[in-house]
Formats: structure tokens, sequence, C-alpha cells
């Protein structure tokens, strides 16, 4: 019973969420591509929107994954984000994969982009993008699914337990935004949420091992990382705890702490004047030579 009311309240999120954003803000010089394919079958978990300035020059990748705790939002929350990340000189890619519960798990959400990744990439010269600058970027829920796209890129064993081919390309950097990156806490809340996305027995899945990120050490191997909270954002502290892991294994990387936006700061509200000098931040951080 209270796995489908969280279902439904994370249904209903989604109209909450999108009446809040001032699409009053879209720039005019992006141009928005809405709803591509990546698998032809027609199911809304598998599409993608396209968001970049058309001027003919190849431009650096960004491929992003929206929050909602993996049952519930869509691309479409992260569109205000997509726009401005296009002015910052992305071509920017808004993925959406399979909601979780009752019957995808995580761990398909994970394959769903693997295979978006691929799909882009095989079509990137429609879109004006660079795949030697490919950089991958995730709000709450999707900061999980970012971090575990950028390790398979690096790493052999989780390719094989995931069952995904040897990659022709590799990540130059990666941005969680208010990650929800310490999921697997023991507390009861979280117990609730892991048993609705994962299957059962999911504690004894190789796969599931690869996602507790203090525990891999070919983290030690990911390119730069840009994390992002502030002050009244309600999941700071497991920003502050992949801060920690990252430190540990020496990752380089960055964190950005400016305004009290909450949770949904950044994504929401790009156009405030810090959260512009955040992102510019994060543009000069990762495209640094």
């Amino acid at each position: 019973m209270i796995n489908r009311i969280m279902k439904y309240a994370g249904d209903k999120a989604l109209k909450t969420d999108l009446a809040r954003l001032d699409l009053s803000r879209l720039p005019e010089e992006v141009t928005e591509i809405i709803d591509v394919s990546y698998i032809d079958d027609e199911d809304p978990g598998h599409k993608f929107d396209v968001y970049l300035m058309q001027d003919g020059k190849i431009k650096p990748i960004l491929i992003d994954i929206h929050g909602g705790g993996f049952i519930s939002e869509d691309k479409s929350m992260c569109r205000l984000w997509a726009n401005y990340m296009a002015l910052q000189g992305f071509t920017v890619f808004e993925i959406n994969v399979r909601l979780a519960y009752p019957d995808v798990t995580v761990f398909d959400q994970i394959l769903d982009i693997s295979t978006a990744v691929s799909f882009i990439l095989e079509s990137i010269d429609s879109y004006e993008g660079d795949r030697d600058q490919l950089f991958i970027a995730g709000h709450s829920s999707g900061g999980v699914l970012a971090l575990a796209e950028a390790m398979l890129s690096i790493d052999p064993a989780m390719r094989e337990a995931y069952g995904v081919p040897d990659r022709n390309y590799s990540y130059k950097g990666l941005i969680t935004d208010c990650g929800l990156m310490h999921f697997y806490k023991s507390s009861i809340a979280y117990w609730g949420m892991r048993k609705m996305i994962f299957p059962k027995g999911y504690k004894q899945d190789i796969r599931y091992k690869f996602l507790i990120n203090g525990e891999n050490g070919k983290i030690a191997d990911l390119p730069r990382v840009c994390l992002i909270t502030n002050r009244k954002d309600v999941l700071r502290k497991m920003t502050y705890h992949f801060d920690a892991v990252l430190t540990k294994y020496s990752v380089p990387h960055k964190i950005f702490t400016e305004g009290a936006d909450g949770h949904t700061g950044i994504i929401f509200v790009p156009y405030k004047e810090h959260n512009q000098t955040t992102l510019a931040k994060i543009r000069d951080y990762l495209l640094l030579e």
C-alpha cells in the first residue's frame, strides 16, 4: 500500500514541478528538439530532448538525467537548466529512462542510459556535438545514474556484471546536482526506497555492489567531478558524503554551494545571478585543458 501511495505522489509531483518553471525565462538563442526516440518502441521512457545553439560550431556534449527518486518526474523538469547549459556552449541531451516500480528497476534504468548514449553518439553529427568532449550530469537520483554510467565507461568488471559491451567513448567530466549520493545508507526510509527500486535479493546482486560508491576503488579513475548543493538542499549531506569519497580516492573535483534555492535550486532557477556564476565556473572547470 505505502509503495503505491509513494508512486502516486511521485506521479503527481511532475505536474506540480512543471508549473513552477518560469518558461518566460527560456532564451531565444537556444534550439529545442523534443521527444527523439533512442529505442523505437514509443515508450516515453525511451526518449530524449536536445538543446543547442545552432551556429555550425562543434560543441562539447552534456548528457543529463532528471531526478525524482527513480520512480517519478520527467526530462521536461530540466528544460530551463538544459537551455542555460546550452547558453554555456554545450549541446545538451535530456534523457528519459523508464521509471522504477513496479516492473522496472534501477538496473534497467542504467541500461536505458547506456543505450541512449550509444544512440546519441551514433547520430551526434546532426547535433553539432564533439564526441571527444563528452560530459554527463544528473539531478538528485539522476546523480546516481550519471555516476553509474560514468563508472561503466572505466570499469570492465562493472560492464561485465551489467552485460554491456566495451565502450568506444569516455567521459571528460561528471556533474552531480543535489545528488542522492548515499542512497544505500542505513535507515527505514532508504530501506523502503530500495525495496521499491531494486529486485528481491538485490544486496546479493553484484550489480548493486557496484553502486556503493565508497567501496569501488575504480572510482579513482573518474574524470573531473562538479558537485552542486546549497544550504537549503535537503540532501546536502549526501553531497558532502560524496565529496569525502572523491577526496579519499584523489579524484579531481570541486564543490559549489552558492545560494539557498533548495533541492531543485539550480535546475528551476538557473537564471539567478549566483546560479549563472556557478554554471560558468562549472563550464570553465570541466573544459579546462
